[in-house]
């Protein structure tokens, strides 16, 4: 008769690639973020990522003339800016008795995993799209921003929105996140296309629909902002600050190159590593997840801050 032993109920390596696989199943954000893993086995816990300004365009030249009077083209120095990202640990840890193990109600270990993934899922979501509200103030490299937060969610407002990245191609994938709230007034909208109009597998996955040409995700995390009354008296007025993330390349002969870099870039120097301690004079279990990353925008000219009215906070 087959023997069920502490080792096959908390196994780190097993529970590991279990939180794992959970983390990726639940993050919203982090599928829009590129993986960066050249930190991974290397020494060092910083990334400095360059970030090449344009030349401006040609100019007219008349070689005719130049040839008489010996002009030239007047040349353009190259220039560019760096930016360094720091690698950080996020960690979380649970303890669980012996005694609820032995109890066998419930799943203690099981419930375990579940609640690192949680926790996990929602600090990598958090830092993703924390990293691009702060470029939105980035002294250096801000993304760009849409709308005062006067009109509610709407088509023309997303448009304009888009309309910013200055696309020459009509079909690069977009991701806009909408806060629930939101929600209903975008499927009130004329303009605004149900997941379910389109062919199986089309859709970004999870996303509620398009419009404008940007795939809808629902989001609890996307902010709303306080904008304080100037006057007194007068009542302060609110605004959801939408992301929308660009997701695909101008050309995929640049994809991922210092030629054009990813919206948003998570560096990862080490997964999710569980690890597992017994303590047998309390006879307890503690089980701690970790992962060691960083994130960051690494390209604001795909990311784009759409601001849209939001009713005032209860």
């Amino acid at each position: 008769m087959a023997t069920t032993k502490l080792s096959d109920l908390i196994n780190p390596q097993v529970m590991g690639d279990m939180i794992e696989a959970k983390i990726e199943a639940q993050c919203k954000l982090t599928p829009y973020a590129h993986v960066d893993t050249t930190l991974q086995g290397t020494a060092g816990d910083t990334k400095t990522v360059p970030s090449w300004n344009y030349i401006g365009d040609a100019e007219d030249f008349d070689v005719e003339t130049a040839s008489n009077t010996d002009a030239e083209v007047s040349t353009t120095k190259l220039t560019a800016g760096f930016r360094t990202f720091t690698i950080k640990c996020a960690m979380k840890a649970v303890s669980i008795l012996q005694t609820a193990i032995n109890s066998g109600l419930g799943d203690p270990v099981g419930q375990a995993n579940l609640q690192l993934a949680k926790s996990i899922v929602n600090k990598v979501d958090n830092d993703v799209l924390g990293a691009i509200y702060d470029a939105e103030s980035d002294a250096q490299y801000p993304c760009m921003t849409s709308g005062d937060g006067t009109d509610t969610i709407n088509y023309d407002g997303i448009v304009d929105a888009v309309t910013l990245f200055e696309d020459e191609e009509d079909d690069i994938e977009k991701v806009m996140f909408v806060h629930p709230e939101q929600v209903a007034e975008l499927l009130k909208d004329p303009d605004f296309l149900s997941a379910d109009k389109f062919t199986a597998g089309v859709a970004v996955k999870g996303a509620i629909g398009q419009i404008a040409g940007c795939w809808i995700k629902k989001s609890k995390k996307v902010q709303k902002v306080t904008v304080e009354a100037e006057t007194e008296g007068a009542n302060d007025t609110y605004y959801w600050a939408n992301p929308i993330i660009k997701c695909e390349p101008d050309s995929a002969d640049t994809e991922y190159t210092e030629d054009e870099l990813p919206a948003v870039t998570i560096f990862l120097k080490k997964d999710t590593q569980v690890d597992h301690e017994w303590f047998p004079k309390k006879q307890r279990h503690d089980i701690t997840a970790s992962k060691y990353y960083g994130v960051a925008v690494t390209n604001a000219s795909k990311v784009v801050i759409a601001k849209f009215k939001a009713t005032p906070r209860a």
